[in-house]
């Protein structure tokens, strides 16, 4: 679907100058596909499509530098504020209408020791207003990724055997695979499917988006996608490997005992893969993969890590404290060895800089990326984040970069509070000025969805949506400059009405135990609503639970799973149904 939108810029006309002559300088075409590219013909709630919006520019061949796009979607109502309006409401409060959906910033998912899992919104934290979504899993997760195309997170539990997607940001679960032999690492690939690496068996295998599991390789204990994501550096004893993550086409493949490989992209795309095998770090680049550059290091290592452009790589071993090894790539050597405060337990990065976590969690350390010179030692600047743990990480997982801001989120899990360290905000050691309170349990992984318009091309701007129910939705736009503030409506989606949104059913609960309840799903007229689907939030209001779960009625209209809740204090249990049926909130109290 498509729309084309123009707007006033800013106009200097003579006095006499008709008035149909002043055109607008900027113009906006707005285009909603599927993630497949077909077009969309009608959403559906709870599936992900594609939002691309293009900017020209009638006053010169390329639109101004550095613009930058937010956006929302709103249902559309009567009292709905005109797009110009809105926009600067929300420039002026950084607020939302109610029901809005927010396609700009950050949003931070956090799994926990319990199984409690959260999404937080980092800027509006303020007391629990942070919280946009929660669910519960079964056990501590051993790996959590965005899927940012798929609008969803992928979450990996070992010792189940499962792999769940957690919708965005809505947070209901899915399992999307069982019976796995102990997965420990996956990557989405765009279209649905993920990349799995099974500890049990030893494979790299590949989840269809139907549910089907394909054996691709074995002998294989870890996976790395490359910073954009088009490829796959694996690695074990059957060896190292670059793989095409879209197809899973073989690109380069290295023989022999691999300890670690990582793949190195600049920002198109993967130009090489580095393998770590007995002291010696190969590289291999895609157009001469049988003319590899071997670089020997000065000291034992197992792991590799790379940033954005594949310019550094940096060698370390997670269980011993010492120094770090960084390569330079284009001159194919180690060029220097930089002191770490103890053991890393792991490194992220973000455009400009390296972060690296101590097992002890005390600290971090920062690298500046841009600052490394050859000709001279290269400092670790450190920031505290708090007192250290007694028992070091035997994990990575609480680095989260903060996209599109240029900045990291740093977990420290004994104080609940993830530290916002910004690439530019630090003199000398200075501790971090700002901290996001993270709700649930004692954080395991921290992970960052960036649900921002980003520019794919000069003046396109590209971004992923899910709507969470089902009714009539417009998109809102600026660019906040310029006055380019435009709407373009959505196609109203199947089931969709004033009286699905508007006229409340009714829930009943009947008790099948202290800690359990069966719910029952009648509409306003006391119809039951037959075979459908809800995703029902409980919260306890007395203590800290809150639980978010699907169900699905019967044709008496009754779940068909018994739904648990806590016990001590009253319970408010919220429905909402995915063909867009409301139902009054219902509050009980538990033994």
């Amino acid at each position: 679907m498509r729309w084309l939108i123009g707007a006033f810029l800013l106009m200097f006309a003579a006095p006499l100058a008709a008035q149909d002559e002043l055109r607008p300088a900027l113009s906006a075409d707005v285009v909603f596909t599927e993630l497949t590219g077909a077009a969309l013909v009608r959403p559906e709630p709870g599936k992900p499509f594609e939002v691309t919006v293009r900017i020209d520019n009638r006053l010169g061949t390329d639109p101004p530098a550095g613009l930058q796009l937010a956006g929302w979607f709103r249902p559309v109502e009567d009292n709905n504020l005109g797009c110009v309006e809105a926009a600067r409401s929300f420039f002026a409060t950084g607020r939302l209408p109610r029901g809005a959906i927010k396609l700009n910033g950050a949003l931070i998912g956090v799994a926990s020791e319990d199984g409690s899992f959260t999404i937080v919104d980092p800027e509006i934290d303020l007391a629990s207003a942070n919280l946009v979504g929660a669910a519960r899993f079964d056990e501590a997760p051993a790996t959590l990724v965005a899927d940012i195309a798929g609008r969803r997170f992928i979450a990996a539990l070992t010792e189940r055997g499962e792999v769940l997607e957690i919708a965005v940001p809505s947070a209901a679960l899915r399992v999307l695979a069982e019976g796995l032999a102990r997965p420990v690492a996956i990557h989405p690939v765009r279209g649905g499917d993920v990349w799995v690496v099974e500890s049990g068996r030893g494979s790299l295998s590949r989840i269809g988006a139907d549910g089907s599991l394909t054996v691709v390789a074995t002998d294989v204990r870890h996976m790395l996608p490359s910073p954009p994501g088009d490829t796959l550096a694996v690695s074990g004893p059957g060896g190292a490997a670059l793989r095409d993550a879209a197809t899973g086409r073989m690109l380069i493949e290295v023989s022999g005992p691999a300890d670690h490989a990582v793949a190195l992209a600049d920002f198109d795309e993967t130009f090489a893969l580095a393998s770590l095998a007995a002291g010696t770090v190969a590289i291999r680049y895609t157009d001469a993969p049988d003319t590899p550059v071997m670089i020997e290091l000065p000291a034992p290592a197992t792991r590799l890590a790379a940033g954005p452009e594949g310019r550094w790589i940096l060698v370390y071993d997670p269980r011993k404290a010492g120094d770090m090894m960084l390569i330079d790539v284009g001159r194919g050597a180690v060029i220097q060895s930089i002191a770490t405060p103890g053991p890393i337990s792991e490194i992220a990065f973000t455009d400009r800089a390296a972060y690296l976590m101590t097992s002890d969690q005390s600290r971090i350390g920062v690298l500046d990326l841009a600052a490394i010179r050859s000709d001279r030692p290269t400092q670790l600047r450190e920031v505290m984040l708090g007192q250290a743990r007694k028992k070091p990480l035997e994990h990575g997982g609480y680095l989260a970069p903060l996209w599109p801001q240029p900045g990291m989120i740093a977990v420290h899990a004994e104080s609940y509070t993830g530290f916002i360290v910004h690439d530019y905000s630090m003199m000398g050691d200075a501790p971090p000025m700002s901290a996001i309170r993270l709700r649930g349990g004692v954080p395991r992984l921290v992970t960052g969805f960036d649900r921002s318009f980003r520019e794919v091309l000069p003046g396109v701007f590209q971004t992923t949506a899910m709507l969470p129910i089902a009714g009539e939705y417009e998109l809102v736009t600026t660019t906040g400059i310029g006055s380019l503030s435009f709407c373009a409506g959505l196609p109203a989606m199947e089931g969709a009405g004033a009286g699905d949104l508007s006229a409340p059913g009714h829930m009943i609960a009947e008790r099948i135990d202290p800690t359990h309840v069966r719910l029952s799903f009648r509409g306003e007229d006391g119809v039951p609503v037959t075979d459908a689907r809800f995703r029902v939030l409980v919260t306890g209001l007395a203590t800290p639970w809150r639980n978010t779960v699907v169900l699905t009625s019967d044709a008496a209209g009754q779940a068909t799973d018994a739904l648990a809740v806590p016990q001590g204090g009253p319970v408010v249990i919220a429905a909402q149904g995915r063909d867009g049926h409301s139902f009054h909130p219902l509050v009980m109290e538990t033994p």
